[in-house]
């Protein structure tokens, strides 16, 4: 099964288009084979959204999703969470790049104007900035982001 630690920003859920589906907003830092919790201190800070982002590229995308930074804490957050959970991490991509997740792409081979309508929603949370006061593990199967434990950040 899928597990995530991962930021849970408040934001609502964005409205669904034919073939492109709101998934929870989201900032996946390390994805685990298997629960595992642990205790981590590390000190809130604020993130901001950037832009609009497709990946993992803009010839194949599968998600939708907005740049965040800074992305010197995030990097921080996420080595704090290697150093405890060693063995339990499962990567799938080499280079960190930290994003906020909104959008599932279940169209075949999309064009940009199938995704304008999902892509310019998206785009209304750019510049907007939020806490993060937390980590929380969750259980990813199914796309349903079930959360098992959070992490508050001191």
């Amino acid at each position: 099964m899928p597990y995530i630690y991962g930021v849970l920003p408040p934001i609502a859920s964005l409205r669904p288009f034919d073939g492109v589906l709101p998934v929870k907003p989201h900032i996946t830092i390390v994805r685990i084979k298997e629960p595992k919790v642990v205790s981590l201190n590390f000190k809130p800070f604020t993130a901001r959204l950037g832009g609009v982002v497709l990946l993992p590229s803009r010839n194949k995308p599968r998600y939708v999703a907005l740049s965040v930074e800074p992305y010197s804490e995030f990097f921080e957050l996420r080595k704090a969470l290697e150093a405890l959970l060693g063995g339990y991490m499962e990567e799938r991509y080499g280079q960190f790049k930290p994003h906020l997740t909104v959008y599932s792409v279940r169209l075949k081979r999309p064009t940009l104007d199938e995704l304008e309508p999902a892509l310019r929603e998206a785009s209304t949370l750019s510049g907007s900035a939020f806490e993060v006061k937390s980590v929380t593990l969750m259980d990813t199967a199914g796309g349903e982001y079930k959360q098992l434990y959070t992490l508050e950040l001191r």
